[in-house]
């Protein structure tokens, strides 16, 4: 049975709205195509003028009004992912500059977290090194430690070698806080022989130095001289006078150590005499306090007290409280002290009660 007139011409007349609804839905997939394009497009652009205002305000150092654009730049940074881990970065950095440190800490995480499945990371090693530098102003020493040293893996990675010494002496630093002493003398070995193959200087100085301060604390007098010795001449080839000084008062303070009274007391001096000079009062205040600790274990009250007195008045001068607290608690036990010798050969109420007594009973 054939289908009649009729069915032929509801079959032609369905044909042509077939195809306009075909044109209508592609007319409709292809303009919300081009929208969503468009919109991305905008939000790209806007993403793009964020991070160029951010780092404006970063070099500007208007800390506060980069975080706020940076913000703004992480809430579109979905349309461009490559720039993730640049943004938490620099998020980061400028919370560590308005102090907010733990803040600062999650903002390098999650930069470091971003890079991590690509192939040539760029920011990882350097936010992994800011978090350890961050925690270890934190105190945090473990946590310190543990960033620091994947910082230093990184850059055997990554060609980074001024990152690496910066790691190492941090690192350093976090081993003395911890007194382990023979691991900061690893630690200034390794960043010495860096950083005299970089040409270094300033820092392999330093770097002598704190091995010294190493070598004192285990004991090893001679050593530490040696590397004293070392910083003292590199400074002064450098011509760095206030680190050379520093390293001056490290020898003096080494010889007060090893009980070498005189020497301690020559190179003592001779830094105060440098010092008051530059009229730098807080390292003044400083030196007293240790020419006075010298007097006091010679055995000499009446100068220590002066030296104290004096270093108190430095102390409060340059508004450091707790230099002020140190020479305040010293002056106290000095007092004790000279109070005891002043009164060693008399005779105190509990002395007369028991002569007394003693008496008593004999006549008995």
């Amino acid at each position: 049975m054939s289908d009649g007139p009729g069915s032929e011409w509801t079959l032609s007349a369905i044909v042509p709205y077939s195809w306009a609804a075909i044109i209508l839905l592609s007319a409709a997939y292809w303009l919300y195509r081009w929208q969503t394009e468009r919109a991305r497009r905008q939000q790209s652009q806007l993403l793009a003028q964020c991070w160029e205002a951010g780092r404006e305000l970063i070099q500007q150092q208007k800390w506060p009004e980069a975080l706020a654009v940076l913000d703004r730049a992480l809430g579109l940074v979905g349309y461009r992912p490559d720039l993730e881990a640049e943004l938490y970065f620099y998020k980061g950095y400028a919370l560590e500059h308005m102090l907010q440190f733990e803040q600062a800490v999650c903002a390098y995480a999650a930069s470091q977290a971003s890079e991590v499945r690509r192939p040539h990371p760029k920011y990882r090693a350097l936010a992994t090194f800011r978090q350890g530098y961050l925690l270890a102003r934190l105190e945090r020493w473990e946590n310190a430690e543990q960033k620091l040293q994947e910082s230093i893996e990184e850059t055997s990675r990554v060609p980074l070698p001024g990152l690496r010494l910066s790691a190492l002496r941090i690192l350093l630093g976090v081993c003395q806080a911890t007194r382990r002493y023979a691991q900061a003398v690893r630690c200034a070995q390794e960043g010495m022989r860096l950083a005299h193959s970089l040409g270094d200087e300033p820092a392999e100085a330093l770097l002598h130095d704190l091995a010294g301060d190493a070598c004192l604390a285990l004991g090893q007098w001679e050593e530490a001289l040696r590397r004293y010795e070392q910083s003292l001449d590199l400074f002064r080839k450098l011509g760095l006078a206030h680190d050379e000084l520093m390293v001056k008062q490290d020898i003096g303070r080494l010889y007060q150590v090893c009980g070498d009274w005189d020497k301690a007391f020559a190179w003592l001096r001779a830094c105060l005499s440098e010092e008051e000079r530059a009229q730098n009062m807080a390292s003044q205040a400083r030196i007293c306090y240790d020419l006075a600790c010298l007097h006091i274990g010679k055995g000499e009250l009446n100068e220590a007290g002066s030296l104290l007195q004096r270093s108190m008045g430095s102390f409060r001068q340059v508004q450091d409280k707790a230099g002020t607290d140190q020479v305040g608690r010293t002056l106290m036990g000095l007092g004790i002290l000279m109070h005891r010798q002043a009164t060693a050969g008399q005779l105190t109420f509990r002395d007369v009660e028991r002569g007394s007594a003693k008496l008593k009973k004999e006549e008995e």
